[in-house]
This record gives C-alpha cells, structure tokens and sequence, in this order.
C-alpha cells in the first residue's frame, strides 16, 4: 500500500514515480485533490482511461477520494465511470485493504473559493459533510486507519497559515466555516479513535508533518508525496 499526496492534476509526476521505482501489484490510495473536473468530461474521461491502463499493465489499483479541488460528478456517477484499476471511494466507505479497514472521507473547503467560478474550477457541495448515521454504521465493526482530505482540529495544522490568514481577511464567515469543518472531522477522530483507528492519514494543507495523538498517528502528506505506510 502507497499513499500519494495532493497532484492538482500532475498525474505524469506520479506515472514517472511509480515507472521509475518499480512499482508492481500495489494499492495507491491519493488523498484527494486529484484534480479532475478542470477540463471538459471527455479530457477527464480519457485521462482516466489513460491512466488505468497503465495501472493495469503494472498490477496496480488506485483509491481515489474527492478533494475540494475536484468535481464531485465523477464520485457521483462512479457507476458510470467504471475502470478496472481505478476507484472513486465515497464519503464514509469503508474498504478493507491487505487486512487494514480503512475509512474514506472527501471533501473540503477551497479558501479562494470567492476568487473561483463555480462549476468551473469550483463546486458547491465541495465542503466535508459531517453525517453521523454513515459514521456510526462505518464505525461499527471496527476502524484500523482513516484516510481523508482534511484534519480533524485535534491534528496539525493548528493555526492558520498567512496565506489562509491572507484569504480570511476577504471573505467574512470564511475563518468560522474552516473552524467548523474541522470540528466536524474532530467528531470522526472521536468515533474511530473509539473503534480501534491507529493510523490517520490526510492531503490538503501541501506540507509533510507527522505526529501521534492519543495512540494514533497522524501524517500530512506533501504535494506528490508518496509514503508507504507500516500495517
């Protein structure tokens, strides 16, 4: 299993990473912001394509969670977008993977959302949904690793960056609304936490930092960033 960080649709630096190491019969899991939704649906869908059969060839299957700079169309209609290799994982699905069951949670908010058009490079339902019935039913049988776009408020970051600070100063309501997505993801730390999660693992704020909290462990992974954890 391979965790990559955040792409923002460099697709061809990870394709190069994985060619260049070797990389045969593996689980990739991204971390959302994969950057799909910036073109027209037939690029997207043949970037896709592309992509899978290079999964395929080499023995590799990816795990794909929508971040906030993704157009959740290809989630919803995953049916439709069917790919051997490739799998759009919804909000609180929880797959069992090399014995290791993990729980996916998309979704955040874009700070220059104000600065973006909606539809285009920005989508409305973007935002991380706290859904307390789909966490308790995901919960219920146990939860070794949770893998999401965000942190909860008890991970790093624990103040605002000048950049965000930059984006806060212009939009009212914008420093509250990060404040409560991350409160509701507190509330999933405190579920899985309960149900056995050791590892948590999360994109977003584009640093690599690494921490423990309580028995579980916390990573931030770069842009690009590949690390592969210990199960």
């Amino acid at each position: 299993m391979i965790l990559i960080g955040d792409l923002h649709g460099e697709y061809l630096n990870i394709l190069y990473k994985i060619n260049n190491l070797e990389i045969r019969n593996t689980t990739l899991i991204q971390v959302g912001d994969f950057g799909l939704g910036f073109h027209d649906l037939h690029h997207d869908i043949k970037t896709l394509s592309g992509l899978n059969k290079f999964l395929h060839e080499k023995g590799n299957s990816l795990y794909l969670i929508r971040g906030n700079h993704d157009n959740p169309y290809f989630w919803n209609h995953r049916q439709e977008i069917q790919m051997k290799n490739i799998f759009f994982v919804q909000d609180y699905e929880a797959v069992t993977i090399e014995e290791q069951k993990i729980l996916f949670i998309g979704g955040g908010i874009s700070i220059d959302r104000k600065n973006r058009i909606a539809g285009k490079d920005y989508w409305i339902d973007e935002e991380f949904v706290l859904n307390p019935v789909l966490l308790d039913n995901a919960c219920a049988a146990g939860i070794d690793m949770v893998i999401t776009h965000i942190a909860p408020n008890s991970a790093w970051p624990y103040s605002f960056t000048p950049v965000v600070n930059h984006y806060v100063s212009r939009e009212p309501g914008l420093a509250n609304a990060l404040y409560q997505e991350r409160s509701n993801m507190n509330v999933v730390y405190q579920h899985a936490k309960l149900a056995g999660c050791k590892q948590w693992y999360y994109g977003h704020y584009h640093q690599s930092m690494v921490e423990e909290k309580e028995g579980v462990l916390f990573r931030c992974l770069d842009i690009g960033e590949m690390y592969q954890p210990t199960v």
